[in-house]
């Protein structure tokens, strides 16, 4: 799978979007962090598609907020439908591609998190 240029720009925003609402979500600010989440979400969906595997990872991100706002079901939810995107992949390809690209996971998953 090749990115283009325009995908490219839109996975940097997308990540960035990303490790703003994880440092909004840690300060107990979840509207905002939902907001960052939801622009990722469309972002990556719009440029890279639904079952891209960048989806599938601000998927689980977005599912750790809702978990922690007690909305558990959404979190359930949007964590199967993550777990869908990875199943259309092997998992040789992930590997190859977290390598190639790495996109901080969750907050607690990056070198320094608390």
């Amino acid at each position: 799978m090749v990115i283009g240029s325009d995908q490219e720009k839109c996975a940097v925003t997308a990540r960035s979007f990303v490790i703003w609402a994880e440092e909004f979500s840690r300060k107990g600010r979840y509207a905002a962090a939902e907001k960052l989440y939801k622009r990722a979400l469309a972002l990556v969906e719009r440029t890279l598609g639904p079952s891209h595997p960048m989806t599938a990872e601000v998927l689980e991100c977005y599912a750790d907020l809702l978990g922690k706002t007690s909305r558990g079901s959404e979190a359930i939810a949007m964590r199967d439908r993550a777990a869908s995107v990875w199943r259309g992949y092997a998992p040789r390809f992930c590997r190859i591609y977290k390598d190639a690209h790495p996109f901080p996971i969750c907050a607690q998953d990056r070198e320094g998190s608390d």
